[in-house]
């Protein structure tokens, strides 16, 4: 049975969000052939460019050879030479190729086989999967949802900021563990690498706040806002965590929106239980807020130095998008590897904004940690 006729969707509306990304003309049309067609002409130009420098450095090689033999050139400058000819460029194209992403067919397929009016399938890992491979928004559904089958009422919102939710509102089929406790940091089999700690709120809520226990490169909060007095009112935390960033910022009468992906734990349902607004998109997405329209952006744990550069610029564009002029944009404990620093400290100085604070520390014998807080300048017309 053909997946239109399955699920009944309506020529030119929902299923097209996502139509452009296969080739299959029997069950996608209006495939954007010359969008892919550009990226990977983008990568094959990258890697021809290479070959003919390495060709006609070959070449002269061939031709000076009795001079080459006299020379002595140093092992540093043949180095310098690869890493600049070489290294860089085909480094160059693997950013470009990696970004050439496109969900399977199948999956697709798979996630819009379902009876309307019935119970959706639990599949949100799937529908996770294809929106972390670049189908952005999914097609939206007529199914039902389940949920838990000892689904209770939350916590009030005096207790749920800084309490562990009811393990019984998650469902937890889907994740290695089924309870909050599993969750632990001392926990090796828990399931998620990032954020250690953020399911126990006795660490949590020492961030921010506690500055006997602070690093240097970390960051309090009343001091942030003691810079723009009165103008922080709203904010996105672009993370991996709980929401603790946003419930402190919250007793601080800041309403900030934590962006979450349930990356081998319940992170978009601990925030929801604890009474916070989680916002559930990926790196790959843009923002859905207006221009100009925010008046802080927090990162942390989620921009290390793992992330493409091309990736990570796109993603700054866009938070450059929506912050205010005058609005501050925190990072807080970016990582890297020491010899990376350099380019990822281009990548937060490009837009000029106005440095609150910078501050490099070591984090190992081989990385290091950058926070800063800048300011966006005002860019007016």
């Amino acid at each position: 049975m053909q997946l239109e006729e399955r699920v009944q969707i309506p020529e030119g509306f929902e299923f097209d969000i996502c139509r452009h990304y296969y080739g299959e003309k029997d069950i996608y049309e209006g495939f954007d052939v010359k969008a892919l067609s550009d990226r990977i002409e983008e990568v094959l130009e990258k890697m021809e460019n290479l070959q003919n420098k390495l060709e006609e450095y070959v070449q002269k090689m061939e031709k000076d050879k009795d001079q080459l033999e006299k020379s002595n050139i140093s092992r540093l400058e043949f180095k310098s030479y690869l890493d600049d000819e070489v290294v860089q460029p085909l480094y160059a194209a693997h950013i470009a190729l990696r970004q050439i992403r496109l969900p399977k067919p199948e999956d697709l397929e798979e996630y819009m086989d379902y009876d309307v009016g019935s119970y959706c399938k639990d599949d949100w890992n799937l529908a996770q999967k294809l929106m972390l491979h670049g189908c952005d928004p999914l097609p939206r559904r007529r199914c039902l949802t389940r949920a838990s089958k000892l689904s209770l009422k939350p916590y009030p919102i005096n207790e749920s900021l800084w309490k562990i939710p009811d393990a019984r509102n998650v469902r937890w089929n889907l994740y290695k563990c089924s309870a909050y406790d599993c969750l632990s940091s001392n926990n090796t089999n828990r399931g998620y690498t990032k954020c250690t700690g953020c399911f126990e709120m006795g660490k949590e809520m020492l961030k921010w706040v506690n500055k006997s226990v602070l690093p240097p490169s970390d960051f309090l909060i009343t001091d942030v806002l003691a810079i723009k007095p009165g103008e922080i009112r709203i904010g996105i935390d672009y993370s991996v965590g709980t929401g603790s960033f946003a419930a402190r910022m919250k007793e601080q009468n800041v309403t900030i929106i934590s962006t979450a992906l349930n990356l081998g734990a319940p992170f978009s349902e601990t925030i929801a239980l604890r009474g916070l607004l989680p916002l559930y998109v990926t790196p790959n997405q843009r923002l859905p807020f207006f221009e100009n329209s925010m008046d802080l952006i927090h990162t942390t744990g989620l921009l290390d130095g793992w992330i493409d550069l091309l990736l990570l610029d796109f993603m700054l564009f866009d938070w450059d998008r929506v912050l205010r002029p005058g609005g501050l944009l925190w990072i807080d404990k970016f990582f890297c590897n020491r010899t990376d620093i350099d380019d990822y400290m281009y990548m937060f100085l490009q837009f000029r904004y106005k440095k609150h604070k910078w501050v490099v520390t070591p984090k190992s014998k081989d990385e290091v940690y950058l926070s800063a807080l800048l300011e966006k300048p005002p860019r007016s017309l």
